[in-house]
């Protein structure tokens, strides 16, 4: 829950660190920016923190905040979704199923992998390999006794890599060019006063009702769909202005940055190779399976390899939307992925005969 009061304290107490943090990460994206790079406001200041939490500097993002920057972004994709969304729904069956074959077959060769070569017993194996998401992977690896550690590790060392490879390679090898605008190109005066309280509390009911669904990432999926059920509708056409947009992914990209203040190179040691290896051949999975579904079906390469890339909800989704992609398209496949393998979870315990650790039975 989000306590005012502690986060203020909290924030207070560590206003030196977070004020270094942003002008860190503000100067990576005002580099990247420079450099016509894809997603300055959010790869810009994962690359300056995480250089600077290896050179030393104490780095702190609070991940409450990143959370109201994820609702913000939640919002600005709702706006996206277009009026056509269901005639779209019915083209998606081929990629669909695509993905879940995908699922399958990726995490069983890279749990191979982690098995033959990294050492892995078997639950710390499958649960870095599962592309679930960094807190849903590493909190069910813990309950069934695997190395809780490791596997959060690999899984933030996975969405990095596909967080920053994608855009590079469509930039660099795709000849992809950043427009320079950060989300729609609004400016404030765009949007009417009037109508900020509206998108707010549209925004707190989505999220609250996602939450009570049991929804993952609630404060994504919740003003995503609330905003846009009325975008698809074509009842409202709001747009965000792209000074809240900039924010939202320098604090995202800062704070992805700032967990590898916990990771020390000295202690991992040839684990981080083996995560970058299991990285690499996730993403170039999901780039083959994207091929081959775009090839029998009319669905952009774009949308299929960041709907089949093993990144998170919001990551892939900033990705998409600075990329020209379909967002609707990008968080319906990670949503059924997510779910899919998280329904996989007591299916693969139950094959390989795996127990909740002690202190975690019911």
């Amino acid at each position: 829950m989000f306590n005012i009061s502690i986060h203020a304290k909290e924030l207070g107490e560590h206003r030196g660190e977070f004020l270094v943090t942003l002008v860190i990460a503000l100067a990576g994206a005002l580099l990247f920016a420079e450099l016509r790079l894809p997603l300055p406001w959010m790869l810009g200041p994962l690359f300056t923190t995480i250089i600077a939490v290896m050179l030393g500097v104490k780095i702190w993002m609070p991940e409450w905040m990143r959370s109201i920057m994820i609702g913000v972004l939640g919002v600005l994709f709702g706006t996206a979704i277009s009026p056509d969304l269901a005639e779209q729904m019915l083209k998606w069956l081929p990629s669909v199923v695509a993905i879940l074959i995908n699922v399958v077959i990726t995490t069983a060769i890279v749990m191979a992998y982690f098995r033959l070569f990294a050492g892995h017993d078997p639950v710390t194996a499958y649960f870095s390999a599962a592309p679930g998401g960094l807190i849903p992977m590493t909190l069910m690896g813990h309950h069934y006794g695997g190395d809780e550690r490791l596997i959060s590790i690999i899984q933030s060392i996975r969405l990095v890599m596909t967080v920053i490879t994608i855009p590079m390679a469509f930039r660099f090898l795709a000849g992809y060019e950043p427009d320079g605008t950060v989300g729609t190109g609004a400016s404030l005066g765009d949007i009417d006063v009037v109508d900020i309280p509206i998108v707010l509390a549209l925004a707190i009911l989505g999220y609250l009702a996602a939450r009570r669904m049991r929804l993952p990432v609630p404060q994504l999926l919740g003003p995503m769909f609330a905003i846009g059920i009325l975008s698809a509708a074509g009842l409202a056409e709001w747009q965000i202005p792209d000074g809240p947009v900039a924010f939202a992914q320098l604090v995202i990209g800062a704070r992805i940055g700032a967990t590898f203040r916990n990771i020390k190179v000295k202690t991992v040691g040839i684990q981080l190779i083996h995560a970058v290896i299991g990285s690499i051949v996730m993403i170039a999975t999901a780039v083959l399976f994207a091929w081959l579904t775009t090839s029998v079906s009319k669905i952009p390469m774009l949308a299929l390899i960041l709907a089949f890339a093993p990144g998170g909800f919001a990551e892939m989704a900033i990705v998409g939307f600075g990329l020209g992609a379909d967002i609707a398209f990008i968080v319906s496949h990670q949503l059924i992925r997510f779910f899919f393998i998280i329904g996989l979870v007591p299916i693969a315990a139950r094959i390989m005969k795996l127990q909740p650790a002690q202190g975690h039975r019911v």
